[in-house]
């Protein structure tokens, strides 16, 4: 009879602990895509650095990798990678980065979510990589910043991608 007890019990506790783990992906994920469309219809943060011609606000706790170039910036914040893409053939309209990564049948969309605004089409997403990691992109037309994320970090890596991809200006 405490075998059977035993067993239950175990049961139930490993089905709390899978739910538990798929509402924190949910959360994280409804929470970063919420934050990075406030950060896409906000106002603009102020540049505070130049990298080849580009204006770029950088987030306290970020900084620059010296091997860049016009159209590939790689930041880093700790450990994590972020590499930015510009490609200033591309209007702020355009939806080329969007299109692309809709059409790769390769990649496993966890959700994504369109912005548009003032002539301006954006988008962040949020793509299954590993068992607990994830690609995110945060997109405004021709630029594009990228990472691979843990779980518990996806909501404010979102928003900061979008608030650097925002405050960015070419010449």
């Amino acid at each position: 009879m405490t075998r059977n007890w035993i067993r239950v019990i175990t049961a139930s506790l490993a089905v709390i602990l899978l739910f538990g783990c798929a509402t924190s992906i949910n959360d994280q994920t409804t929470d970063g895509l919420e934050k990075a469309k406030l950060a896409f219809q906000g106002d603009a943060e102020k540049p505070n650095e130049e990298v080849n011609d580009v204006k770029i606000f950088i987030p306290s706790g970020f900084s620059i990798e010296e091997e860049t170039d016009k159209s590939n910036i790689i930041l880093s914040k700790g450990k994590d990678s972020y590499i930015l893409f510009i490609n200033p053939n591309e209007l702020p309209s355009s939806e080329l980065y969007y299109d692309l990564m809709m059409e790769d049948s390769n990649l496993k969309v966890v959700e994504e979510k369109k912005f548009e605004q003032n002539g301006r089409f954006g988008f962040a997403a949020i793509i299954e990589n590993s068992e607990d990691k994830y690609e995110l992109i945060t997109s405004i037309g021709g630029i594009k910043l990228t990472t691979i994320s843990k779980q518990q970090n996806i909501a404010d890596n979102l928003e900061q991608m979008m608030t650097i991809v925002k405050s960015i200006k070419t010449k």
